[in-house]
């Protein structure tokens, strides 16, 4: 017969489908390693399918590079920053996803 199971998760904000615990909202984690020397890593969740948008800003607000531009499915999603051919410096990293307010994180690259 089926087997009904309940999943507990303390701290978490997740529903629950199949065997994978899926988030409520959107949300990008703190980039890893920050600083950083030549690539850092970011991790966007979704809650379900949608359009995600990852710009990367210089100090004077003009977009340095895209790192993502498309749709993207439920889960977590590792974006990398590859820094290379840029000075070191602090970076704005934006995540937009259609329909909620974006997400903005500092980076430091340091060469």
């Amino acid at each position: 017969m089926g087997q009904e199971r309940i999943v507990i998760a303390a701290g978490a904000d997740a529903l629950t489908s199949g065997n994978k615990l899926l988030p409520q909202e959107f949300s990008m984690s703190e980039a890893y390693p920050n600083p950083f020397n030549s690539t850092t890593t970011l991790s966007v969740t979704l809650p379900h399918a949608a359009e995600l948008n990852i710009r990367v800003f210089n100090i004077a607000g003009q977009q340095i590079a895209e790192l993502a531009d498309g749709t993207f499915g439920s889960g977590n999603h590792k974006i990398t920053f590859d820094a290379a051919g840029l000075g070191s410096g602090l970076y704005f990293v934006r995540a937009t996803v259609s329909e909620q307010p974006s997400q903005v994180q500092k980076v430091m690259l340091v060469r």
